[in-house]
This record gives structure tokens, C-alpha cells and sequence, in this order.
């Protein structure tokens, strides 16, 4: 107990868990505020007391630049068992609002290693350990994840140590890692079998897709690509596709907005990147009516300043499929 304040050790550290909505709800005007908790309000209730596996897309944003939505991450829950895919800006402050408790986090996946889908992998281990995320939780994804999970834990040693000491908590040390150097079978629990297929983002190799097969439902993720009939076979039948989409024309008004004096030739490298690594949301479409999927969610959207309207992403992706079509939103509940 603090004399000064009359608040316990115990009470603060519960305080804490719940300090990410709030600081969220005060940083903008009333009204945006209010509207980020309704949001989260509604994510909470369409969670409470779930039958069957939810997917709740945390964040929908290509990366690397911090814009209007957070960076991708996603976490499925099931039978209260949480398994989160990517981990860009603002995974764990989303994971929060949620409201799934990270003692449920199970496994924690990475598709590749740019900052959009892994900048806050380090930080969500270290915040989830301090609001009970088990030492057992398993980390999955391409090398060299082990040594990336070491190097930050490594790097955060000091603060573990002062809150192990002031919480009285065993300390946080290496959890699990299952390193992918190829695609294939992933893992298998109680719960959920995990497969990944490689998908092509040059540089980076391996990057992969990953499918999730729960007992009521299939879930599967293209990962950052171009469009690939891997996938679509990978997907095959699932109920759920969730695939990465880029406006080509959105994306280069959207770089020259924001750099004005960038050289021609540098805008044409950074236009190469895009079409070398990415994929056009009619060719999305397509991909999703080859594997035959029941719906198709756009995320990873680029670009993620909310420039290109939703029936503008959802037409263009109807141009090849018939089925259900949904622009993910932050927090959404599928």
C-alpha cells in the first residue's frame, strides 16, 4: 500500500490493465472519442459470451506510416482461446479493447517481417506478461524469429526485472518459438490446425498465407502478396478469405500528397514496389472466386487513410467475385 495515495500494489497494476481504452477515449475531440467507444462497446458485446470461432480484425492498414486505421493484426477466438495473426502498431491496445483477457493468448503468429505486421510482437509479449498472458504462449513465423524474440526480450530485460520485482511476478523469459523456414503444416491444439502456404513479397522471403481450420469454421489469410493461385488453393472452400488489397491509383495520389518534392524516378521505384508485391482488389476477387470462399474480407488496404470509400473497394472486387464481400474495419467482428 502507497501511504501517499492509499492505492495497493495490486489495485495499480489492475488499474493498468485497463489504461489503453482510456487513454485512447481522452487523446481526441468529444466526439471521435465517443465514437472509438461505441466501437469498442460493440466489439465487447458481440464478444460476450461467443458461441463459435470469431475473427476480430484489430487493425486494417498497410503499413509502414501510422494513418487513419491501425496496422494489420487480427485475433480469433474460440471455444475462449485467443490466436493472434500479425502484430503491427497498436495490436496490444487493440487486443485490449477487445476485451479478451491475455491469459486466454494461446499462439501468436507472424505472416513476415516488416514493421506493419511485426513492429509490436516484442511489446505485446512484454505488456501481455503484465496482464496475465501465460509463459507458455508459442510464437510462429519465418526466421529468424527466435532470435528476434531473444534479442527483444534481451533488450527489455531491466524493465522485466523491476516489474517481476514491484508485482511479485516470475519474470518473463523466452517463451516458445516455432520457426517456419518453409511452408506446411504449422501446428495442431484442442482447438485449431494451422497451415501456411509461401506467398511472393520481395524482398522478403519466406513471407507466408496462413489458413486456420477450427471446428465450425476455416480461416485463412493471404498475407502481403501479389495475387497467387497458391492461395486461392490454400483457401480452397474456406469460409473466410481475408486478403490484402491496394488501389494503385489511390496509393500513388496518396505518396505524391505527401511528398511533393520526391524525385520522379524515386516515385516509380516506390510504384514498382507495389505492383511487384502487392495485389489489385479485382484481382483480390479473383483469387476468392477460384478457391470458392463463402466471404471475402479487404484488409491490409492500401491506402489506409480511408481515401478510398468502401463500395469503392467492394465493387471493384465484385468485378470476378460473387460471393459475400467485407472492408474490414478496426475492431471489427466477423
Amino acid at each position: 500500500m502507497d501511504n501517499r495515495t492509499g492505492v495497493s500494489r495490486r489495485g495499480l497494476l489492475t488499474a493498468l490493465a485497463a489504461a489503453p481504452a482510456l487513454t485512447l477515449a481522452a487523446a481526441p475531440g468529444e466526439a471521435q472519442a465517443a465514437d472509438i467507444d461505441a466501437t469498442i462497446a460493440e466489439t465487447r458485446a458481440a464478444l460476450k459470451d461467443a458461441k463459435g470461432t470469431k475473427l476480430v480484425i484489430l487493425g486494417t492498414s498497410a503499413g509502414p506510416l501510422p494513418q487513419a486505421r491501425h496496422m494489420t493484426s487480427h485475433v480469433m477466438l474460440h471455444q475462449g482461446a485467443a490466436y493472434v495473426l500479425d502484430c503491427g502498431l497498436g495490436v496490444t491496445r487493440q487486443y485490449a479493447h477487445t476485451g479478451i483477457p491475455f491469459s486466454a493468448l494461446k499462439s501468436i503468429f507472424i505472416t513476415h517481417h516488416h514493421p506493419d505486421h511485426n513492429i509490436e510482437y516484442g511489446p505485446l509479449l512484454v505488456l501481455g506478461w503484465i496482464q496475465g498472458m501465460p509463459q507458455s504462449v508459442r510464437a510462429y513465423g519465418p526466421p529468424p524469429l527466435a532470435q528476434m524474440t531473444e534479442d527483444y526480450l534481451r533488450s527489455a530485460k531491466q524493465t522485466i526485472a523491476f516489474w517481476a520485482e514491484d508485482f511479485r511476478m516470475q519474470p518473463l523469459g523466452m517463451i516458445e518459438v516455432h520457426e517456419l523456414p518453409q511452408a506446411g503444416p504449422v501446428m495442431q491444439d484442442e482447438n485449431v490446425k494451422v497451415s501456411s502456404v509461401l506467398v511472393q513479397h520481395p524482398p522478403v522471403t519466406p513471407a507466408y498465407g496462413y489458413r486456420f481450420d477450427f471446428p465450425d469454421r476455416s480461416i485463412a489469410f493471404s498475407g502481403d502478396t501479389v495475387p497467387l493461385n497458391a492461395v486461392a488453393q490454400m483457401a480452397k472452400d474456406a469460409d473466410i478469405l481475408v486478403h490484402e488489397a491496394i488501389d494503385m491509383a489511390a496509393i500513388e495520389v496518396q505518396i505524391r500528397g505527401r511528398f511533393p518534392a520526391l524525385p520522379a524516378e524515386r516515385l516509380d521505384i516506390i510504384m514498382a514496389h507495389m505492383r511487384a508485391d502487392h495485389s489489385p482488389t479485382e484481382d483480390v476477387g479473383r483469387i476468392a472466386e477460384e478457391a470458392g470462399v463463402k466471404t471475402l474480407v479487404l484488409s491490409h488496404l492500401a491506402p489506409g487513410d480511408n481515401s478510398v470509400d468502401n463500395e469503392s473497394w467492394r465493387s471493384a472486387a465484385a468485378k470476378h467475385f460473387r460471393g459475400q464481400t467485407i472492408v474490414a474495419s478496426d475492431l471489427m467482428v466477423i
